[in-house]
């Protein structure tokens, strides 16, 4: 069998969002498993397309071809933002079977496909000899019917990242492997010097499907704290009107010094800006999509870099403890809460130096490399 595997996607490509930059090492970690890879992705042209190639946003490694397909992009038109949200999903799931089928005459002798969307892989799947789907979401309507038809299918093999999803997938042909996501090991690594003051951080995108993650409300304790001792917190992502929500507050109660606010920066640039922090927090509310199915991307990133990490008690983020990483965790529901432990944080150096050491210890095993081994080890002893 070839060493060739084609990653389809429907979204939005190059992006922001982490899941355009987790696409990326997913391709990255199967080049360095001995594969070629080319990344098949739609081309987009709504407002939160970024023009640039995708090889040249995400400095990407060689081994990798992106081919860009045309499509019919129907969230280009201000018509799509007016429609019931049931009828969006409806028509988003139909094109994306129109332009799924519009590749097989693109695809050049690949015998791997990969991907997050299951109406993708119901369409092309009988084009490759091997397929993977990850599902890495809330699965309703016409993605749930192609699950449950991807699940009857001997030479497809199902990867979950979360519990919940592992759940989502039982009772199929090839028994699904529970893998959360992992991390660059090259990228993300600690600083050899830290500031001497205490630099909390979040970085990433502060809403998921509209939902607020709760960096707002994680501002305003960390502004309360400063008032009886001196930190300066970093705040990057988008999208932009929920980072001037940011600034507007931190500069009605003048502590416009104590904070960074910085839009989108390339992904390359996030391991140094991560490595320089002494705390990382992921605040997520305990809302369906982040509660059951979100990634833990970025907290893999902060422990690759020995930064300890302050987290929401949502069942994603429980489920991480048995990876021994060095978490601290706050009600979900209670930024009091969150403020006390943040500051027990800040105060005890040991507490500090014994998480990160923790992170250290127990990271490797979560790199994207040796992650994809073992999918393409479960793979070939499934076909003996």
């Amino acid at each position: 069998m070839n060493k060739k595997i084609a990653i389809i996607t429907y979204a939005r490509f190059p992006s922001e969002m982490a899941y355009g930059n987790h696409l990326i090492q997913i391709a990255n970690s199967f080049v360095e498993n001995g594969f070629n890879v080319s990344i098949y992705y739609p081309k987009t042209y709504n407002t939160k397309t970024i023009y640039e190639r995708p090889e040249k946003y995400y400095e990407v490694k060689k081994g990798i071809e992106f081919k860009e397909i045309n499509n019919f992009d129907i969230t280009s038109y201000s018509i799509y933002n007016f429609l019931p949200n049931i009828l969006k999903k409806i028509i988003y799931s139909l094109n994306t079977f129109i332009w799924s089928n519009k590749l097989k005459k693109y695809f050049n002798g690949e015998s791997y496909v990969w991907s997050t969307n299951p109406n993708i892989l119901l369409t092309v799947k009988k084009f490759f000899d091997i397929t993977i789907y990850e599902k890495h979401g809330v699965a309703r309507f016409i993605q749930k019917f192609s699950i449950s038809r991807l699940k009857k299918d001997k030479n497809v093999y199902l990867i979950a990242v979360t519990k919940q999803s592992l759940n989502d997938l039982s009772i199929a042909i090839n028994e699904p492997l529970y893998l959360p996501n992992g991390v660059d090991r090259e990228l993300f690594k600690p600083a050899v010097l830290k500031n001497e003051m205490i630099k909390i951080g979040y970085i990433g995108f502060l809403e998921t499907y509209g939902i607020d993650k709760g960096v707002l409300s994680s501002v305003k304790e960390i502004a309360e704290i400063n008032n009886k001792l001196t930190t300066n917190t970093l705040i990057v992502g988008g999208p932009q009107k929920k980072l001037d929500e940011i600034t507007d507050y931190i500069e009605k109660i003048n502590q416009k010094e104590n904070f960074t606010i910085k839009n989108f920066v390339p992904h390359t640039k996030v391991p140094e800006l991560i490595s320089n922090l002494n705390i990382g927090i992921v605040p997520y509310p305990n809302e369906e999509h982040m509660s059951l199915y979100a990634s833990p991307l970025k907290i893999f990133e902060f422990a690759s870099c020995g930064v300890p990490v302050l987290l929401s008690n949502i069942k994603s983020h429980l489920e991480l403890v048995e990876l021994d990483l060095g978490l601290e965790f706050f009600q979900h529901d209670d930024f009091d809460d969150f403020r006390n432990k943040l500051e027990s944080l800040i105060l005890d150096h040991g507490l500090r130096t014994e998480l990160s050491k923790k992170s250290l210890d127990n990271i490797d095993k979560l790199s994207w490399s040796s992650r994809t081994k073992e999918i393409i080890t479960s793979v070939r002893s499934s076909n003996g």
